[in-house]
């Protein structure tokens, strides 16, 4: 008997998820000790684990001399893209006893042989996957190993830090970019200030009507201004707890809760306390700004009297009499105006009374 095959394992086989059958080449002398199997999740994984024996069961070929191997048939299949090993675990120990009085069978002996040469190749295989130091160094293989793994565990905490370092530059760069964005949207702004700046002092050298104009809506403006804290308003029909249109208000813009409302009829003074786009409420009465009446004050003093008009003119009788009116003229001395059908003339009598003669024509 020979030993044909010199690798005493298969290639890094992976699990699909579905199959369970996997084959192996080389020669195995008892299916229960002489298989092992290691698993990974990765191949890139530096830790393994040995799957149990009773994941598994392994079936060999029916000649092993000229077609070694079988297949291992697990009970389950693989995990999809996990890998595995099927390598020869034969256990070093020797079971063959040959004494002086036995005979020495070939058969026997070459398996012995096979035996040693497959516990050899089992031997290489794995010393062919270790560490391997010069024989000069002082140090051992654990000790490289250990140095190595060491440095590959630092090589990754910097990998990890240089990464987070790139995440946090990365969000910098992100924010230095909004914040260019920011000013130059301010820079537009500043641009456009400047320009209604320029065109303010342009303005300000226009005609007077400008002027006035610009003057009157200023006005507007500190008007609306003032009415923005707490004011008071009128209206001359408000009562306790009432809602009315704002329209019943003056002034009636920008009413608030908060304002006083006047009834300017009574004096009743209330506060807002809800205000719609359309209507304002009021609560309870706040006070009254109007007294009790008072009693009638006494009479005052007659003023003087006024200038005396100028007489008006005689009127025309139907009858043939003289009608006359006396006056004193602006000499001091007394007049007498009449109005008759003819010429009179006047005398006074003995008794001091004034007379009219007049002709009849």
């Amino acid at each position: 008997m020979t030993i044909s095959k010199e690798l005493r394992a298969t290639s890094i086989l992976k699990g699909n998820g579905v199959s369970t059958e996997f084959p192996f080449t080389f020669k195995v002398f008892n299916a229960l000790t002489d298989i092992a199997v290691f698993r990974s999740d990765s191949s890139d994984s530096l830790s393994e684990e040995q799957v149990s024996r009773d994941a598994y069961a392994v079936t060999l070929n029916a000649d092993q001399e000229n077609h070694p191997g079988g297949v291992v048939i697990f009970a389950s299949p693989p995990a999809a893209n996990s890998v595995f090993v099927i390598q020869s675990s034969i256990p070093a120990l020797q079971g063959v006893s040959l004494t002086n009085h036995d005979r020495f069978l070939p058969d026997v002996l070459n398996e012995v042989h096979d035996k040693l040469t497959a516990l050899v190749q089992q031997l290489a295989y794995l010393l062919g996957r270790c560490l391997v130091v010069p024989s000069t160094l002082e140090k051992t293989p654990q000790e490289v190993l250990n140095e190595v793994l060491e440095i590959a565990a630092t090589a990754n905490e910097y990998a990890q830090q240089a990464q987070a370092i790139y995440d946090t530059v990365k969000g910098d760069v992100a924010e230095i970019k909004a914040l260019k964005d920011e000013i130059d949207d301010l820079v537009l702004t500043f641009q456009t200030i400047e320009q209604l700046a320029a065109q303010a002092q342009a303005n300000a050298h226009s005609t007077n009507d400008d002027k006035i104009t610009c003057q009157q809506t200023l006005q507007q403006i500190q008007a609306i201004a003032a009415q923005t804290g707490f004011s008071t308003r009128t209206s001359p029909t408000v009562s306790e707890s009432e809602t009315f249109p704002l329209s019943n208000l003056t002034p009636s813009a920008y009413a608030k809760v908060g304002d006083l409302v006047l009834n300017s009829t009574n004096g009743d003074l209330f506060r807002i306390t809800a205000v719609t786009a359309t209507t304002a409420t009021v609560g309870a009465k706040v006070s009254n700004l109007r007294g009790p009446r008072g009693e009638r004050g006494l009479q005052g003093s007659p003023g003087p009297a006024g200038e005396r008009g100028e007489a008006g003119p005689m009127g025309q009788s139907p009858y043939a009499t003289c009608f006359g009116q006396f006056q004193v003229n602006g000499e001091g001395m007394l007049q007498l105006e009449y109005v008759g059908l003819a010429p009179a003339e006047f005398s006074i009598n003995d008794n001091g009374e004034v007379e009219a003669t007049y002709a009849n024509t």
